[in-house]
């Protein structure tokens, strides 16, 4: 397997085997429904559109650097190029992506079960429970799992849901030697309204099936 040839430290490790089963996971659990006949309709829609806001909203654009930005490979080890391709980098990254807006979805139906049961209606606690889950796993991502990538000295480019690109990013909190930024943490901030917004879209176009 080629990622024993990479030289991956145990830290590399950890972030690959994280990075790597929260890009599986939505397309096995999607798979298992489908199979079982489960699978709601908006939640698919919502799901496919995820990705794709994902993808072409901010993945691509920091992945390969397109404006006023350092690629991929600049801002981490050679290990870890090796372990994920920047091919397929911003790939694996947008699957986890929405395998997260999945999750926020699951966690509006298990904490408010029978308010859930009226999800077309537009209600400021799903919407702040999609912001809180948003910002509580990006600041790990930014302080943890990818801090060498998007913390530091990286330069990250523009993006269409990143704003104001590496041209004003503030500091808004600091831990220690890791600064949690306003850039990494725009396409959350935005992606709150968008992401919640598609999926009530969906589940009316759908009557939640």
């Amino acid at each position: 397997m080629w990622l024993f040839e990479c030289g991956l430290d145990s830290v590399e490790w950890r972030r690959i085997i994280i990075v790597y089963l929260s890009a599986i996971a939505p397309i096995i659990l999607s798979l298992f429904l489908l199979y079982k006949s489960q699978m709601k309709k908006w939640i698919a829609l919502t799901l496919l559109s995820s990705f794709l806001i994902a993808a072409i909203g901010w993945e691509i654009w920091v992945n390969f650097g397109l404006v006023d930005g350092d690629p991929v490979n600049i801002r981490r080890s050679d290990a870890m190029t090796c372990a994920i391709p920047m091919e397929i980098n911003w790939l694996v990254n947008s699957l986890a992506d929405t395998g997260i807006v999945w999750f926020a979805i699951i966690l509006v139906y298990w904490i408010f079960p029978k308010r859930a049961l009226k999800y077309e209606k537009f209600q400021l606690v799903f919407l702040s429970m999609f912001f809180i889950w948003f910002m509580g796993q990006n600041f790990l991502v930014e302080a943890v799992i990818y801090h060498n990538q998007v913390g530091g000295d990286a330069v990250i480019s523009w993006a269409p849901l990143m704003p104001f690109g590496p041209y004003f990013n503030p500091i808004l909190i600091n831990f220690g030697d890791r600064d949690i930024t306003l850039q990494s943490q725009s396409a959350w901030i935005i992606g709150t309204i968008v992401f919640y917004s598609i999926s009530v879209y969906f589940y009316k176009k759908t009557n939640g099936k």
